[in-house]
């Protein structure tokens, strides 16, 4: 049932809209007739309206500014406004009001029947779009989340804080934190299918949520393998809030200790803004990176991660760094000694294995971050790694592990010089077919085909002749030359015609360079072929 208004200063025109529409058969009902505008505003403060028809003149307030109103109350509301006057302005301003018709007197009721039905058809459109809207706010809180955790640029406030009133979503707790539980099926226990494998997952949720009630706010993202929780807390202790999540951590842990899934936990950093959110979700996902080192442990705090519990050795970055320098330069007789004594000095101050192995996992990650910065592909070396770390103990001597690491390092200049060479290959490729496609012009030159490699001139002229062992110079000379053969063994162009073709300014000295190049000039090759020239 729809709930209808008639708002008009002219009493006879009101009573003639209620008492002409058949209501009943439209499924609504007159619930007021009222005779100005503010008295109808003020029923609209504490009732539901769905349509007003309303006049335009009237001497209070008129129609178009008490529709304004009327939306600001009810912003769903449709109104229909009537006027005996022609007048374009008032469709127009009514328009842009979003006023849903605009009919003129005096009325057709049949036709304002219609208008009326149109109505109610979109009222009814637009309440169960806005159900579908409602319903769906869970995903769409869902999304802010997920969007927020893996928001690329710096400043995710600026793209996503329109959506936090909608969503009802608070904003202004003292810390906010992430924490995610990454779940695999454990290989001592049962093989799961993928149903299976999720309803285990949606157990741990359970448990999560239980533990999880001493805190003010928590949102959770369920991902194919693991939870993501997102705290929010108000605390003036921000230590203390850290030991909670701990020891809720540790009870999740120990509670999922016989569950078919294995349960590894990341902390994220601290976050006093939701905005902040980015990077306590990628401080968690790298704490859970360190499950590497400690295979037995089950949680993983971003403060450890960074590098608190593992700078536990006096050694120097400098240290490391001379171990790429010499990789760079590829002497490996340099780098064995290098190894050597690196574990020399390493053992001499280190006897526990477990410190050694944290040790030397971050130096091959100092390995593996030069060759990120260098482009290279590190997929094969990082499964190699993973393959001896899970076969550590298998090391009994630290010279096996020296040499394993020797080749390793060996590995590396052999993918440094492959994937130069590659590089090299293919600059050379693009110069050269840049200057195929352009030789027959004369102002081609070194800067220009530099510029089409986006390399320097020098680094190309000497990157160029150490690939083709050619200069660029003869190469195009070499070109220019055999295209002169070309037209003078099969046309009969004059050697001046030619010399233009071929990208030389005059004829002079194309003929010198052919000389120079093939032991005779034009005429005498072109006769030796037998082709005379006009």
């Amino acid at each position: 049932m729809k709930n209808v208004m008639i708002v008009d200063d002219n009493c006879l025109t009101a009573e003639g809209i209620e008492k002409n529409i058949d209501w009943s058969a439209l499924d609504a009902t007159v619930i007021a007739v009222e005779y100005n505008s503010l008295s109808a505003l003020d029923i609209l403060k504490d009732t539901h309206v769905d349509l007003i028809i309303s006049d335009i003149e009237m001497p209070d307030l008129d129609g178009i500014s008490m529709s304004q109103k009327a939306l600001e109350i009810q912003p769903f509301i449709k109104v229909i406004l009537v006027s005996a006057y022609d007048k374009f302005e008032y469709a127009k301003r009514a328009i842009r009001l979003c006023v849903y018709d605009y009919i003129e007197k005096p009325l057709d009721y049949h036709y304002l029947t219609e208008k009326i039905k149109n109505a109610f058809t979109d009222i009814d459109r637009t309440q169960k779009n806005t159900e579908l809207v409602k319903a769906s706010r869970p995903v769409m809180t869902e999304k802010f989340f997920h969007d927020l955790l893996h928001y690329p640029g710096e400043d995710p406030a600026t793209h996503l804080s329109q959506y936090l009133k909608y969503l009802d979503l608070r904003s202004d707790y003292d810390f906010f934190d992430v924490l995610i539980l990454e779940t695999e099926p454990d290989p001592a226990k049962s093989e799961l299918d993928f149903t299976q494998y999720q309803i285990q997952l949606l157990n741990i949720l359970n448990l999560v949520k239980e533990e999880m009630e001493i805190f003010d706010n928590v949102f959770y993202l369920k991902e194919f393998s693991g939870i993501v929780c997102i705290i929010g807390q108000n605390s003036k202790h921000p230590q203390h809030f850290l030991q909670v999540i701990h020891q809720v951590a540790s009870t999740i842990v120990e509670s999922c200790k016989n569950n078919v899934l294995s349960l590894n936990i990341g902390i994220g950093s601290l976050a006093d803004s939701i905005w902040k959110l980015p990077v306590s979700f990628a401080s968690a996902s790298h704490s859970l990176k360190y499950l590497f080192f400690f295979p037995h442990k089950n949680i993983f705090d971003a403060r450890e991660a960074l590098g608190k519990e593992l700078n536990l050795l006096s050694f120097s970055e400098n240290t490391d760094e001379e171990l790429i320098r010499l990789i760079c330069s590829k002497d490996m007789t340099a780098i064995e000694e290098w190894i050597t004594c690196y574990f020399q000095n390493l053992l001499g101050q280190v006897q526990d294995k477990n410190l050694v192995f944290i040790r030397i996992y971050s130096l091959l990650g100092r390995i593996l971050k030069f060759l990120y910065e260098m482009n290279l592909d590190t997929g094969d070396l990082e499964r190699e790694i993973i393959q001896v770390y899970t076969r550590f103990d298998s090391f009994r001597t630290y010279e096996q592990f020296v040499k394993w690491l020797t080749q390793l390092c060996a590995s590396v200049c052999e993918k440094m010089d492959s994937s130069l060479q590659n590089y090299h290959n293919q600059i050379y490729t693009m110069a050269l077919g840049y200057i195929r496609e352009n030789f027959e012009t004369n102002t081609l030159c070194l800067n220009d085909i530099a510029r089409h490699a986006n390399i320097s001139p020098a680094y190309l002229s000497s990157l160029f002749k150490k690939v083709s062992g050619q200069s660029i110079s003869d190469t195009i000379t070499a070109l220019r030359i055999e295209s002169a053969c070309h037209y003078l063994e099969s046309t009969s162009l004059s050697l001046k015609e030619i010399s233009t073709k071929c990208g030389y300014t005059n004829q002079y000295y194309f003929s010198n360079s052919f000389k120079k190049k093939l032991g005779m000039f034009p005429s005498a090759y072109r006769e030796a072929r037998g082709t005379q020239g006009q």
